[in-house]
């Protein structure tokens, strides 16, 4: 089932990194970036993704099973352009991409969506970005959103699982506390599995702690956007 993943999770990466549409949208001095990636993604290979899968959940695999392309799925992206836009007006983050028919967001140590070293509650910096991500998803509820939570090689990979478990648990519990529907939130953690960067120095593996922010289109949104476009 890992390697499963990691196959998905690489065809998905190389996609995306060997597209030559790729267009930076907004970029701040402190390594906030925005990007546009324009992804022709294989819907064969989304088809091979089992959603229902809990073990095989993750932000790249809900993209590639949601993706219905054609006019539909540009109606979709005309929706996560605008999710996009008001992200980006309200958040500080670490990256945000389009990606398909999705959106991906991420935060890392250095923004203000982070863990203290060791806990796994929120702090009120944390609270403060779930709200203002809450608010957003408010705007848009046909839009979906799955968490991650990742952690770098520090320490024991047992205890590193477990950690990134409870951390993501408590934005679960934050988000449905503040009136998030269950249906819309999923969540997995990866522990130090899912590195972005070599962990040989303190910067990278400051940037593999991160959390990341999967935003698709649910079954209503789908169906609005082939109604509307047939």
């Amino acid at each position: 089932m890992q390697s499963k993943k990691a196959s998905v999770l690489l065809i998905f990466m190389i996609i995306i990194f060997s597209c030559d549409s790729k267009k930076k949208v907004a970029e701040s001095s402190v390594e906030k970036q925005t990007e546009i990636v324009n992804t022709n993604t294989d819907l064969a290979l989304a088809g091979n993704v089992n959603f229902e899968d809990e073990e095989s959940l993750t932000i790249y695999s809900a993209i590639l099973k949601n993706v219905i392309g054609d006019k539909a799925g540009a109606y979709i992206g005309h929706t996560m352009d605008k999710l996009a836009s008001e992200i980006d007006e309200k958040l500080e983050y670490t990256e945000l991409l389009r990606a398909g028919e999705g959106l991906i967001l991420e935060f890392n140590t250095d923004s203000n969506l982070y863990f203290d070293s060791g806990k796994t509650s929120l702090n009120n910096s944390s609270k403060e970005v779930l709200s203002k991500i809450h608010k957003v998803l408010e705007s848009f509820p046909n839009v979906n959103v799955i968490v991650e939570t990742h952690t770098d090689n520090s320490g024991d990979e047992a205890v590193n699982l477990r950690m990134t478990t409870e951390r993501v648990n408590s934005i679960k519990s934050f988000f449905l506390e503040s009136g998030l529907k269950e249906e819309r939130l999923k969540v997995k953690a990866f522990g130090e599995s899912q590195p972005k960067f070599e962990n040989n120095s303190e910067k990278d593996r400051m940037k593999n702690r991160r959390v990341e922010f999967g935003f698709y289109a649910s079954q209503e949104l789908k169906n609005d956007a082939k109604k509307i476009t047939d």
